[in-house]
């Protein structure tokens, strides 16, 4: 967007397990990699609009399994079922070293874009897997944002429009297939700036076109 700092982050590029905390795993390789363990081919998606945005990439390779850095720390999800009943210490640890760190850098660099009089438009990158519990989903790129948000709302609105020229067979949904005011990384930095400092976009992609033509086009 004309005007604003962009920033790339990827909160799901990886489903690395720390050697110390392999142990919670036992027997869960088939689980940590498919798509509960993280978002196959979204930091490959962020590293190409990083590049040819100019813009910085901020991404967590360990595992959502693992701790969850798209989670409030009071969302029931921040810890897995791997980890939900683990000594309070090591969670703390996990925090600590993985959780704090991500999200702190990423609120740190927003507060100095805008610090320097410069809006940012935040864009959080994702992939969803194509059929969850029986239910094929048919949409091939979601755009999520808080409806609640003019800014944000617009915005979407017009990248839709671009999107729906370039891919005429693809089908763009906004707010689907989850809804961008839900919890999240930038509904949490929605608390932290106003709507015309701070855009928080959640661009989320089937995974049915990993390492497709289709996906250097969207």
């Amino acid at each position: 967007m004309r005007g604003r700092k962009i920033l790339i982050s990827c909160e799901h590029a990886g489903n690395y397990v720390p050697k110390d905390y392999k142990f919670m795993f036992a027997n869960a390789e088939e689980t940590l990699a498919s798509h509960r363990g993280w978002d196959p081919g979204s930091l490959g998606i962020a590293k190409y609009l990083a590049r040819h945005l100019e813009a910085p990439l901020f991404y967590q390779k360990v595992s959502r399994l693992l701790i969850e850095t798209n989670r409030s720390l009071d969302n029931k999800e921040l810890f897995s079922e791997y980890t939900h009943n683990v000594d309070k210490n090591i969670k703390n640890t996990l925090l600590a070293k993985y959780y704090h760190p991500y999200r702190e850098e990423i609120e740190h660099k927003i507060s100095d874009f805008i610090a320097h009089g410069e809006p940012v438009l935040h864009l959080s990158i994702h992939t969803f897997t194509p059929e969850l519990n029986g239910i094929v989903r048919a949409v091939d790129v979601g755009l999520l944002y808080d409806e609640a948000r003019m800014e944000e709302a617009e915005f979407c609105k017009q990248w839709k429009a671009r999107l729906d020229n370039m891919l005429p067979e693809q089908l763009i949904m906004l707010n689907c297939p989850y809804n961008g005011a839900d919890d999240g990384f930038t509904t949490y930095l929605r608390t932290r700036f106003s709507g015309d400092v701070y855009l928080g976009i959640e661009l989320e992609i089937n995974q049915r076109y990993i390492d497709t033509p289709t996906m250097g086009k969207i």
